[in-house]
């Protein structure tokens, strides 16, 4: 409860949180502030916002919270019209953009986490499993948003299509995640990483992907964060 005592919770985080508590929770819910808002910037407060979880705390779910200093502390951006699901913890970084269109339906898994400046746009549907983790400034879209008309087939190729991510995926720098993705659990995405449908048949769990198009670059390899420690001062081979 730390938190409470700081004047950037008072100044950056309480009444915006009250607003979209109440906007969108139960009052019973609500009143607990389970979800903390910081310096957002509410375009459209509408849809619905859900969380199914055992157990509802305060501060349970972060948005746009200022994680790393490699980013402007700009918050959250909130354009909601579809339906968001959160099933446990969250924390997502600041200059943080959601876009969730009419028909549009993000579900986040437990534990989930996404350092900054990532955009998540949704117009059918996406679902993260548990703990995954996105890196900085990746994006996640289920749709094209332009569709293409494809001359000899005279018809629109696909451009939409629902994202659904593995438990303990893990997305590095600048991932593009198109729609009509399925990853396998435990995959891993290498920095720049297109990932797109026409790379579902190749993804395998424990395998670092890359590129474009997409391949698997390593095998058999983990991210273990209980351990995660670089020791700068030794030359690794």
């Amino acid at each position: 409860m730390r938190i409470l005592l700081t004047l950037d919770f008072w100044l950056h985080v309480f009444l915006q949180s009250v607003i979209f508590n109440l906007r969108y929770l139960p009052l019973r819910q609500a009143v607990r502030l389970p979800i903390l808002v910081r310096k957002p910037k509410f375009n459209r407060l509408k849809g619905e916002v859900r969380i199914d979880a055992e157990k509802i705390s305060f501060g349970m779910i972060k948005l746009g919270w200022h994680y790393s200093n490699a980013w402007a502390d700009n918050g959250i951006s909130w354009y909601n019209e579809g339906r968001v699901v959160f099933k446990g913890t969250a924390k997502i970084g600041g200059d943080t953009y959601f876009l969730i269109q009419k028909n549009g339906n993000v579900v986040f898994g437990d534990d989930f986490r996404a350092a900054a400046a990532i955009k998540v746009i949704s117009a059918c549907g996406i679902t993260f499993g548990k703990e995954v983790r996105v890196g900085w400034n990746s994006i996640i879209m289920d749709t094209n948003c332009h569709p293409l008309y494809d001359i000899e087939k005279q018809r629109y190729t696909k451009s939409h299509g629902q994202i659904v991510i593995g438990d303990n995926n893990w997305f590095g720098t600048g991932c593009l995640v198109m729609h009509s993705v399925e990853t396998p659990h435990r995959a891993i995405f290498a920095a720049r990483a297109v990932v797109s449908r026409s790379g579902n048949k190749i993804m395998e769990p424990f395998c670092v992907h890359g590129g474009e198009p997409l391949r698997v670059l390593k095998r058999n390899v983990q991210r273990r964060e209980d351990q995660e420690q670089i020791d700068y001062s030794i030359e690794e081979i």
